[in-house]
């Protein structure tokens, strides 16, 4: 899979992909997937503000769902109250 692909996929999948933040993350990698006029140092350069990015917009994604027992009973007990 490609790098573009990958940030595609993620940012959709966070609810991102219209973002600001999305599209300067997606212009990134589209620049860093044209290889042919990009020297490596800004190569380097760009996976950095990519990286950057990502982290930052993995803060603003929903959290995951987790999908294990221990989750299932956590919402089936969720919001139920001690009687005493």
């Amino acid at each position: 899979m490609e790098l573009e692909e990958a940030v595609r996929e993620q940012l959709q999948e966070w609810g991102l992909l219209t973002s600001a933040e999305g599209a300067a993350a997606l212009d990134i990698a589209h620049r860093l997937a044209n290889t042919e006029d990009l020297r490596p140092a800004a190569a380097a350069m760009l996976h950095a503000q990519l990286r950057t990015f990502l982290a930052d917009l993995r803060k603003l994604a929903p959290p995951a769902e987790a999908d294990d027992e221990v989750a299932d009973l956590q919402s089936q007990y969720e919001g139920l109250k001690a009687v005493q």
